[in-house]
């Protein structure tokens, strides 16, 4: 088939569902189909490359300042240049399928494209584009909701990551959803050899990044709490960065923890991969996810886990199995469990091996393209 990806962020720009469009798009390619992925142009990164014979992304020229994030300018920027682009492109390569990222702000595409040239689409609902997922934009979804229902309604399937968030989108607006999770590629993220260590600080990883919805503030603040307590020395690595970057480095100084914390930036894919290598447990203390990539990665290179207990998290860690769930009510409770599991080596390479496990038999990129792919064969 010819498939079309339509997408704002596309690594390396953008965060999980960046990651995610690229994860599925590969795997299609594999696949044997002739794909597509349409996203935004970023300094140097312009016009149509060809990753290999099945891909192509093409860059499209509109607003955008930084790698990690866009603004709602921004975000509109692309909605307007691809209302253009993807009916065109649609049309020329007499598409099969469209797969549109987001109900909103890419979702209208889909709806558009479908009006005028009748490809059908699906919409991969990520988290904030639902209802109820993310506080702060409650007002933009209720001013919005009939553009969204129209999208939605419109659409060949809507598709979530996780149960929670489907069962989230359901209770929003009346359209049914599928479940296709994330995927994870086990091959590439596995764990490293056992190596002694030189010394028996107990390393916790955080990768994302640093907004409001990543909850970055209180981890600092319970990492600190954590330190005091812990009869074990503790480390902390904050991998990526944000608009709330500065301000989080000030707060680890008046916390007085500047010197457990490093703050490396970004890395690419080897990187982050060494990165998990090199840790004892991640942490995630989001306050809302769909689907989270980053912990599916570690939990592919034997880390555990300790997560807030939001959907996404809850579908990933199994609680006292391959990681811990803490209540985001209690947030002394992620102070806890640190403290917990840096105390106890053997009870973190138990659930570190059983994350893996669950990674490897349950979540694959192959699985996830093959189940977006079969919505259109149907249809």
């Amino acid at each position: 088939m010819k498939l079309i990806l339509a997408n704002y962020e596309y690594p390396p720009l953008g965060g999980g569902a960046g990651n995610a469009t690229a994860s599925i798009a590969r795997a299609l390619a594999r696949q044997g189909h002739e794909v597509t992925v349409v996203t935004s142009a970023f300094e140097q990164l312009r016009g149509t490359q060809h990753v290999e014979p099945q891909l192509s992304i093409l860059r499209l020229d509109c607003r955008r300042s930084h790698i990690d994030r866009s603004s709602y300018g921004e975000m509109l920027s692309y909605v307007w240049h691809a209302a253009r682009a993807l009916p065109q492109l649609a049309r020329a390569s007499e598409a099969d399928g469209l797969i549109v990222f987001f109900s909103l702000p890419c979702g209208p595409l889909g709806w558009l494209t479908r009006r005028r040239v009748g490809t059908p689409y699906v919409i991969s609902l990520r988290g904030g584009d639902v209802p109820g997922a993310e506080a702060r934009v409650g007002t933009i979804h209720r001013l919005l909701a009939s553009l969204r229902r129209t999208v939605l309604r419109n659409a060949t399937a809507v598709v979530a990551n996780s149960h929670g968030l489907a069962r989230l989108s359901e209770r929003a607006d009346p359209t049914p959803v599928k479940v296709i999770a994330n995927g994870v590629d086990t091959t590439f993220f596995s764990a490293a050899p056992t190596q002694p260590r030189s010394d028996a600080t107990v390393r916790f990883l955080f990768a994302g990044r640093f907004q409001p919805q990543k909850n970055l503030f209180m981890l600092l603040e319970q990492f600190a709490l954590a330190s005091k307590h812990s009869m074990t020395p503790v480390h902390l690595t904050m991998i990526g960065d944000g608009a709330q970057r500065a301000e989080l480095a000030a707060h680890s100084r008046s916390l007085g923890i500047e010197g457990m914390i490093e703050w490396p930036g970004w890395l690419d894919k080897n990187g982050l991969r060494d990165a998990y290598r090199s840790a004892d447990v991640f942490l995630n203390p989001s306050l809302y996810e769909g689907m989270p990539n980053t912990v599916l990665e570690a939990m592919a290179c034997s880390l555990p886990v300790i997560a807030s207990r939001v959907i996404g998290n809850d579908e990933l860690v199994r609680h006292n199995e391959s990681g811990l769930l803490f209540d985001l009510a209690k947030p002394d409770a992620l102070a806890a469990a640190m403290v917990e599991l840096a105390a106890q080596p053997e009870r973190r390479a138990h659930m570190g091996d059983a994350a893996r496990a669950i990674a490897s038999a349950n979540y694959s990129w192959d699985a996830t393209a093959a189940q977006y792919a079969h919505l259109f064969s149907r249809g």
